[in-house]
């Protein structure tokens, strides 16, 4: 079996070839295509993954594509990790957004759509070219916003499985707090990718004892469901439903975007300066040394995670295990890819279709859209849970963001800015204010990369690295 990665010089690859070297007992993986259109840093972060995958005992063969191509030919799965621009881009879409008074962040509002279409003008070239090379592959996304990106690519017609490991690491870190194996709980989960909730937590599986009540009843036990205590535990119980870290956003964005000024800086902008340094560091570091290196860019860059926005960069947290057994981005992609070969069904959380099923899966939502939800995983197939109804608590924001989510991604299927602007006019963290002002001063940042038909008597600006698929830095 051939996998290729699209995006290949991304940092977090080596993690991959670690989860790979694991699950080799039940995975027939023979070759491993890799490719990014920088060939320079693929280079520095094939060393990493050549040092991994032979420390681990990964067998399967390793290629370095000089295209597309030759990467996807032959590939059972096509594993997408992609940034568009790399992370100055990110750096910019944030800083853009905390200029106009709005939430700086690389998935969520302004900053998130932005994001979107720049790396869609790219991933939308890689969903046809998959269709033509590699038909009967399953596209795996990591690129994000995961839940836009899926939206546009099932649109094109593309067999693709949005994966994020958010869902997971909820899930594993509400096991902590309630002393529990997260192996042995059931999660009751709804929502979007970045936009979830969990309305149960049931002890063996879906019939299970719910202790979601248990839990709610305890602040201190609520605290340690996440970190830098992101959510009041008083909110929590109100709310009667426990949100992924990403919901902080929607919840408390100007405690954010204040933090996130107070900082100084931006996670894009504090992550840049981590992976500028990590390559500087590989191009000097000798084979024997390359993994000491880069768990230490792990390390640093895990500790920063939330803690800009939610604490102005005051607290860091880096006492969590490197790596997880339950969570991660290892973890989950691992966890799919031997699911989809296996005959004995398991869950993954996963964005996909809502009637992917063969039923409506989110009755609040059409069965086209994009969805994430507990998806039992085998040789046979894809099958969403049906948790129906959203609760009455969520249901209004869940319903905004999807508008705004289909909007984003009609805009760059058909390049019209009409819709863009529409789409961050109803964006909750946006509206209609700044929605004109900030579309512009992403244009003038990011011109044709963006994809969109330029205003009548504008200038179309620069385009990130050229601004084609060929041409795009793949870096995560």
């Amino acid at each position: 079996m051939k996998l290729a990665v699209i995006g290949a010089a991304g940092v977090r690859t080596p993690l991959l070839a670690r989860g790979l070297a694991e699950a080799a007992a039940t995975l027939p993986l023979t070759e491993i295509g890799l490719y990014d259109p920088d060939a320079e840093r693929l280079a520095l972060i094939t060393r990493v993954v050549r040092a991994m995958a032979a420390e681990r005992g990964l067998a399967a063969r390793l290629m370095t594509a000089p295209r597309p191509e030759a990467a996807m030919d032959g590939a059972s799965y096509i594993i997408t990790s992609i940034r568009a621009g790399g992370i100055p881009a990110r750096a910019q879409d944030e800083r853009i957004a905390l200029e106009h008074g709005l939430v700086g962040q690389e998935t969520v509002g302004a900053g998130g759509c932005a994001c979107a279409l720049r790396n869609l003008h790219a991933m939308l070239g890689y969903g046809r070219l998959a269709l033509q090379r590699a038909p009967a592959a399953t596209l795996i996304n990591f690129t994000n916003p995961v839940g836009i990106v899926s939206q546009a690519m099932l649109q094109l017609g593309v067999r693709i499985l949005g994966v994020c490991d958010t869902p997971l690491e909820t899930f594993e870190q509400i096991a902590q707090a309630l002393g529990r194996d997260p192996f042995g709980l059931w999660f009751d989960y709804l929502g979007l990718n970045h936009l979830g909730w969990i309305r149960a937590v049931r002890e063996g599986g879906p019939d299970g004892a719910d202790l979601l009540p248990e839990l709610l009843a305890d602040p201190e036990r609520l605290r340690r469901c996440y970190r830098h205590g992101l959510f009041p535990p008083e909110f929590l119980q109100r709310l009667g439903v426990l949100p992924t870290e990403y919901l902080y956003f929607y919840y408390f964005p100007e405690q954010a975007r204040r933090n996130t000024q107070e900082s100084r800086t931006s996670r894009g902008a504090a992550i840049e300066v981590l992976n500028r340094e990590l390559f500087r560091q590989l191009a000097d570091t000798p084979e024997r040394q390359l993994i000491a290196v880069y768990e230490d860019y792990l390390r640093r860059r895990n500790a920063s995670y939330f803690s800009i926005e939610a604490t102005g960069g005051k607290r860091r947290e880096d006492d969590r295990p490197l790596y997880s057994q339950f969570a991660g981005y290892e973890r989950i992609a691992v966890l799919l890819l031997t699911a989809l070969s296996s005959e004995e069904a398991k869950m993954v959380p996963l964005t996909v279709r809502n009637d992917a099923g063969g039923a409506v899966s989110l009755s609040d939502l059409a069965p086209t859209d994009a969805v994430e939800l507990p998806c039992q995983v085998s040789r046979q197939g894809v099958r969403p849970a049906q948790p129906g109804a959203a609760p009455e608590a969520v249901r209004g924001l869940l319903l905004q963001v999807k508008r705004y989510e289909r909007l984003v991604s009609e805009a760059a299927l058909t390049g019209r800015r009409d819709l863009a602007l529409e789409a961050l006019e109803l964006n909750p963290l946006v509206g209609s204010a700044a929605a004109a002002p900030v579309l512009s001063a992403y244009e003038a940042a990011f011109g044709a990369a963006l994809g969109l038909a330029p205003k009548a008597g504008s200038n179309p600006g620069p385009a990130v690295n050229g601004g084609s698929s060929a041409a795009m830095t793949s870096v995560k």
